[in-house]
């Protein structure tokens, strides 16, 4: 098991952004990059280019607005979430119109370079289920709502005080779980707001030390 601990030089601030970037490391490396965002009211991240990239981008507060080039609007929150894959390259902008934002925003590097720029939004009227895990996002050839261009796997819960959960798990996957809000214990450690932990057996017990909001990722590493 290998925590990496949230601290000060993970942390920038600037103007109305905080951003706590978490890089799961070689080990992990199709997951280039996990920034814990916190967006005040009225931030705006200008139009910018991506190729070649797989953003994932998930609210567990607020809203935010996501406008591409074409002038598509998608209104995110923890009742939309959001997969660019941005294949040859897609450009777009973000902004807070409404509401303060905490989002998770995850790069993963696809499999192959090249091909078409797609967007996809998951919507689920309940926001996020208590005390088990959802299947966001997976490869093409999964059953997962949203589709990834990687050998990757996307989950999240909101783990209730007093309550466990086992981490998700696959065979020759492994697992990086980040906390984006509460606490929560595993085994003797106890971990929160933007921790996160790699390394965990199949079958390891999560347990809610207060309500707590997780995304799990499970990622096939490089084999190269």
């Amino acid at each position: 098991m290998n925590i990496v601990r949230a601290n000060p030089e993970q942390l920038f601030e600037y103007g109305p952004f905080t951003v706590r970037r978490q890089r799961p490391g070689a080990a992990l490396s199709p997951l280039v990059s996990v920034d814990l965002m916190t967006l005040k009211l009225d931030a705006r991240i200008p139009m910018q280019q991506h190729q070649d990239e797989e953003v994932f981008t998930y609210l567990w507060r607020g809203s935010m607005l996501h406008q591409d080039s074409n002038g598509e609007r998608t209104a995110l929150s923890a009742k939309r979430v959001m997969v660019v894959n941005a294949g040859e390259g897609v450009q777009y902008e973000e902004s807070v119109p409404l509401y303060e934002a905490e989002l998770l925003q995850a790069v993963i590097r696809p499999a192959q370079p090249g091909g078409e720029a797609m967007t996809q939004v998951l919507e689920r009227d309940q926001g996020i289920m208590s005390n088990g895990w959802t299947e966001l996002a997976g490869p093409e050839e999964s059953d997962a709502p949203l589709e990834l261009r990687q050998e990757a796997y996307i989950y999240d819960t909101l783990l209730e005080r007093n309550q466990t959960l086992d981490v998700p798990s696959q065979p020759g996957f492994i697992a990086y779980l980040t906390v984006l809000d509460g606490v929560i214990r595993i085994g003797d450690q106890r971990l929160g707001r933007g921790d996160a932990v790699s390394g965990l057996d199949a079958g390891t017990l999560i347990e809610g030390d207060r309500d707590a909001c997780l995304v799990c990722f499970l990622i096939k590493p490089d084999q190269a």
